[in-house]
Formats: structure tokens, sequence, C-alpha cells
């Protein structure tokens, strides 16, 4: 899988020196992808069906920072994965590229088509695979019948599907968001969490240098509550840990933490 970010993709634009792995002709999601749940990962296993079946590369447009941590920064309470795991997962799913964007203030004024052209001009964008509710471009702008109407205009093709549901002992419905998974990991719901991500929620400690004592600070993913937890490391052996007001206690240094 091959990594460009924006600024790359700028470049290409500007110079004309478009990069010979786009000549093939693509299809592309965008979206943070923050934990790549159920919704996600059927999002995503549309585009690399679509793309199959007409013989095009598929590739990502993702974000350094998942879009909510920046918006919505005053109530964020975390990630639900690392850069490098989301990089991963990507990458296991067999997508042969990912964009990443720094959401800046020039990438945040940018009219939705305007971004929608360059994915074309530069990439050789021929299909977009979306949520019904995606939307993109300056404050939002462009929705999905806007885009389902540049798409006609400029001969690409566009998908859009459905949310996922996840059915709640209680008998509610409730949409499968990466929100509605970090209130479960925060009431420390962790068989729910699983269901949902189809994997153990994972915290990514290796940028810690195998420390025993990791102030909660210093980690930008989404915490259970305060307690003691038998998880499992990245051998699969168990770890007892302790999370406390303000640290994680390990028994044992690792770099990976799944609950």
């Amino acid at each position: 899988m091959k990594i460009f970010y924006w600024n790359d993709i700028l470049t290409f634009l500007n110079t004309g020196n478009i990069d010979d792995f786009f000549t093939k002709g693509c299809g592309i999601s965008i979206g943070s992808f923050d934990g790549l749940h159920k919704g996600h990962r059927f999002l995503l296993s549309t585009l690399k069906d679509e793309c199959q079946k007409n013989n095009l590369q598929s590739g990502i447009v993702s974000f350094t920072r998942p879009l909510p941590s920046i918006k919505h920064s005053e109530d964020y309470t975390g990630d639900l994965s690392t850069l490098n795991q989301r990089l991963k997962f990507f990458e296991e799913m067999g997508f042969d590229f990912v964009i990443l964007v720094d959401f800046d203030d020039s990438f945040a004024s940018m009219l939705g088509c305007d971004f929608l052209n360059i994915l074309v001009n530069v990439c050789s964008m021929e299909l977009i695979a979306e949520g019904i509710d995606f939307r993109c471009g300056f404050k939002g702008a462009t929705d999905t019948q806007a885009i389902n109407y540049w798409g006609k205009q400029n001969n690409i093709r566009t998908v859009f599907v459905d949310p996922v549901y996840y059915l709640e002992i209680t008998g509610n419905e409730e949409r499968v968001s990466s929100s509605f998974i970090r209130q479960k990991i925060q009431n420390g719901f962790f068989t729910t969490v699983e269901e949902l991500l189809e994997r153990k929620y994972e915290i990514d400690l290796e940028s810690f240098g195998g420390k025993t004592e990791i102030e909660k600070s210093g980690i930008l993913q989404v915490l259970p509550p305060e307690g003691v937890y038998h998880c499992l490391d990245q051998n699969n052996e168990d770890s007892r840990i302790e999370i406390t007001q303000n640290k994680i206690l390990l028994e044992n240094p690792c770099t990976l933490l799944k609950f």
C-alpha cells in the first residue's frame, strides 16, 4: 500500500508531474474511519468490490487525526485508533493507496467540487463511494445530492451506502458510529465494543518506549473507566493494568493492550 500526503497531491497538481501510480484509474472513499467499525467496513468493502469489478485501484483519503478531534475538541473524548493502527487496517483490507490530510484552514476552506476535481485530475478517480450522509467542502456544504450531480456532470460513478445498525439488548436499534463506540468504551462494555469493531479494542502504547507508568494525558485514544483490567498484550499474553485518575499502571512493559 502506497501512502501519499495531501501536499504531494497539490504538488502533482501544480507541477503537472502526475505520479505514474495513478494512471490506471481508481475508486476512492473519504473519511476519518476512526476505529474501522462495522459501518466503515461495509462501506469500504463495497468500494473494494466495485473497484475489482471495474479494474480500478482502490484508495482512501483520510486524516492524520479524526475530524471530530478538531471540529469538536471541547467535548471530544479520544480516538478509537492511532494513525498507525488505521494505516495497518487499510493495508490489511487490501487498499492500494491512502492519501493523508492534515486538516488545516486552507483545506477547510476548499469548496467540495474543487476538492473532488483535484482527485479526478491527479488520481484519475472514476468512482467515489460514501455513506448517505457524507458531506465535504467548506462548512460541509457539498452533500451527497451535490456529489451525485457533480458525478453525472463529470462522468464519475457515485455509490452511497446506508448506515449499519446495532440491536441492543434493550431492543433499541443504534446506528453504528465512532461516537457510539466511544460511549461503550467509557462505560466498559467491551463485549459490545468487540462486536462493533469486529476485533478487540486496542490501545497503542508503542510510542511510550516500554514504560510501566504512563500519564493518561499523553494518550490520544479514548480510555475505559478507572479500575483494574486483565488485558492481552501484543503477544496475546495476559497483562494486568490499572487505570487511575491520572495514570495507566502496567504490570509488564508492553506496546499494545487489547480489552
